[in-house]
């Protein structure tokens, strides 16, 4: 009996969610991903970006900074890496305060084909210094978008 008990406590263990801020329920039951904001260039910024799906065409973003300085930092989802910056995918509202709250229009699963990063810039004016990014990872599988 105390077998059975350990084996069925394994597997509850093993079948338990993980809180490591992988993909998560969104509003609605909609698929969320929250990924860590590194720090860049001794900015002393670092955080998070949320990627929820919002319907079936777009992706709400949430970019929250630590360490806000006065001016507005422009945020973007550009192709690359954080170590090889590319254009701009799609423009994100600029972090006030610490948070910005975007809607792009392209799925989740889109921004999940590899290759794009989000990535917040220093202010307008310093826009070429990077202060915090992330590498939006690979989902594991496509949904037909041809990547």
């Amino acid at each position: 009996m105390r077998r059975k008990g350990l084996a069925l406590f394994a597997l509850l263990l093993a079948l338990a969610p993980v809180g490591c801020g992988g993909e998560e329920e969104g509003v609605a039951g909609e698929s969320a991903l929250t990924l860590t904001l590194a720090e860049q260039k001794d900015s002393g910024q670092s955080g998070t970006a949320t990627l929820t799906a919002d319907g079936d065409a777009q992706t709400r973003v949430v970019v929250e900074l630590s360490n806000p300085p006065g001016p507005a930092q422009p945020s973007h989802i550009h192709s690359g890496t954080c170590d090889d910056i590319g254009p701009v995918v799609a423009p994100l509202e600029s972090v006030e305060d610490g948070k910005a709250e975007s809607v792009v229009s392209m799925p989740l699963e889109e921004l999940q084909r590899g290759g794009l990063i989000v990535h917040a810039h220093e202010s307008e004016a310093e826009s070429k210094v990077s202060v915090a990014c992330v590498e939006i990872p690979k989902a594991a599988m496509s949904k037909g978008y041809g990547y």
